[in-house]
């Protein structure tokens, strides 16, 4: 499915204006309509539409329409939006750095892979995004082969059905968790994104996030993007 409205927070910050570019850019690539979101009633240039909104819950609501919204990484000690928006909206999120500038996004794409059902939806929403990668590196942990096949391979076969290219990584986790192996292997392969489904646990409506995705949220070094 094509992307064709986007949907990006925005914050009267530095990291709030080179997120505003980067949504610019994908919108260009992929001729998409931008809709800018954030506090106040004066529009930022390049935006199709300028929604006023205050607080997480109304991001979350207008998150729900939109194919892809691009948000920041939550600064520490403030209130999480890219957790409560990911957890509540059904729709895929891409979380960006709030240090560093990104040029690219989608050229060079690392997939955290284990077969779970948000591992499949966040692949499945990434397929726009693929589309245009020259490199896409499918990273299994600790997975077992199963009925003769190769872990991974079967993601890898799909894509490649979609015309997708990809390479299969299998790698066990020794002393590292797999937050840090991600991360690491996403800065040996330069890539710039990263896709993974976002995983939670908690008695209440799957508030907190599990360990992984929670680690890649909070030290994370390139734009992630999240299904759940």
């Amino acid at each position: 499915m094509a992307i064709k409205e986007i949907l990006v927070h925005v914050e009267p910050d530095a990291a709030g204006a080179g997120r505003l570019d980067l949504a610019r850019m994908l919108a260009a690539e992929h001729g998409a309509r931008l809709v800018g979101v954030g506090e106040g009633d004066l529009a930022p240039e390049g935006v199709d539409e300028w929604r006023p909104i205050s607080g997480v819950k109304q991001l979350a609501l207008h998150a729900r329409y939109a194919d892809l919204t691009i948000v920041g990484q939550a600064a520490s000690g403030s209130s999480d939006h890219v957790t409560e928006t990911v957890m509540s909206v059904g729709r895929p999120l891409l979380a960006v750095p709030r240090h560093g500038r990104f040029p690219s996004v989608g050229r060079r794409v690392l997939v955290a892979w284990n077969q779970s059902r948000e591992a499949t939806r966040a692949v499945f929403d990434a397929l726009p995004l693929l589309a245009g990668a020259s490199s896409v590196t499918v990273m299994t942990m600790d997975a077992e082969d199963g009925d003769g096949r190769v872990a991974g391979a079967d993601i890898g076969l799909t894509l490649a059905r979609h015309g997708i290219k990809v390479d299969i990584l299998r790698s066990t986790s020794g002393d590292i968790d797999a937050g840090n192996a991600l991360l690491s292997r996403a800065a040996e392969q330069g890539a710039d994104l990263l896709i993974m489904g976002a995983f939670g646990h908690s008695p209440l409506r799957e508030k907190v996030l599990g360990g992984a995705t929670r680690h890649i949220l909070d030290h994370m070094t390139v734009p992630v993007l999240l299904s759940h």
